[in-house]
């Protein structure tokens, strides 16, 4: 006898992301969470387009999908990161207004990383050699090599490089149990970063250094379940 009960799929989300490595490579790897995700990466020509240009291209290439693609997402967002940009607080206005959800980071996606490893403040990280994302990126390698020697035992983690490109390991490591709050990684870096979100906001500063929304795309995707008591994850 046929089984005609129809099983409920997961809702779909189609992500637009700014970065050409970091956060493709990132959002692919949350496939393994049973998330229907879909990253596009926007073309901007040669150079650094603004945000503002990043959100009308988003928007565009939304609008070019015919309706029964468009209506088969239950949410569409946007990634991108401020990184001196001036128009990044008007970008996030622009696409909530357009209907995007925003997950964006002061300065850089490298600080949602940055905090599955260290309970920072929310302060304005220094730059190293000019550069606001080399600043985090140092800082998650001085983590990565501090746990390798650790853990001679283990395969050690590759160095997150200039390809800025999240690879297995590091991804594995994330997930991983710290050692000192018992929690898994993705779980402090949940709590932290909400931690400091919502306190900028209550200060009216919701854009300032640092800060990273990243956490309320992963809760909406199904990877964090947060029912205000308790926070897991669901991934495999």
């Amino acid at each position: 006898m046929r089984n005609n009960i129809k099983r409920s799929l997961p809702p779909k989300f189609i992500i637009y992301v700014e970065g050409r490595n970091t956060e493709p490579s990132y959002f692919n790897l949350l496939k393994r969470a049973n998330a229907m995700v879909y990253p596009i990466k926007i073309h901007q020509g040669k150079g650094i387009g603004s945000c503002i240009q990043f959100v009308e291209d988003a928007e565009g290439h939304f609008n070019s999908l015919n309706k029964e693609d468009r209506i088969k997402y239950k949410q569409k967002w946007l990634v991108f990161d401020y990184d001196g940009h001036e128009d990044f607080p008007l970008a996030i206005k622009k696409a909530r207004e357009d209907g995007f959800h925003v997950a964006f980071s002061s300065m850089c996606i490298e600080y949602w990383f940055l905090l599955h490893f260290i309970n920072h403040d929310g302060t304005p990280i220094p730059l190293s050699a000019q550069s606001h994302s080399k600043a985090q990126i140092d800082r998650l390698n001085a983590f990565i090599d501090k746990y390798n020697k650790k853990n001679p035992q283990n395969r050690p983690i590759e160095q997150y490089d200039t390809s800025k490109e999240v690879k297995d390991d590091l991804f594995d490591l994330m997930l991983s149990e710290d050692s000192v709050t018992h929690n898994r990684r993705i779980i402090d870096a949940y709590r932290r970063a909400k931690k400091i979100h919502l306190s900028k906001k209550t200060k009216g500063a919701e854009f300032s250094e640092s800060v990273t929304t990243i956490y309320e795309l992963l809760k909406e995707l199904g990877v964090i379940l947060d029912d205000g008591e308790s926070i897991s994850i669901n991934i495999m």
